[in-house]
């Protein structure tokens, strides 16, 4: 469980996360126009260098199923193993 500051803090990222990555989302579906809203929002996750742990507790899921979505994400961006998204995203 999060403490009330821990919540407050994460409900900001988000806040700031979905106001500034907008523009940045809307780039990704020109770039990409395969990605899901999902796909969307993992990337704009990754863009704020958050953590898989992180990652797999905003989407309430496990740490194996951010590794697998991660995974599907450099399928569809044609990523190898070796080039990080945030090389790709800046």
């Amino acid at each position: 469980m999060m403490t009330v500051l821990e919540q407050r803090v994460l409900g900001h990222l988000m806040s700031e996360l979905q106001s500034s990555g907008f523009k940045f989302q809307e780039q990704l579906k020109e770039q990409y126009p395969k990605l899901t809203a999902y796909d969307l929002r993992l990337c704009t996750y990754l863009k704020a260098n958050l953590s898989t742990k992180e990652i797999a507790l905003l989407l309430n899921i496990t740490p194996d199923s951010v590794k697998k979505a991660k995974h599907r994400l450099r399928k569809k961006m044609c990523l190898t193993p070796g080039v990080s998204f945030n090389t790709k995203f800046i």
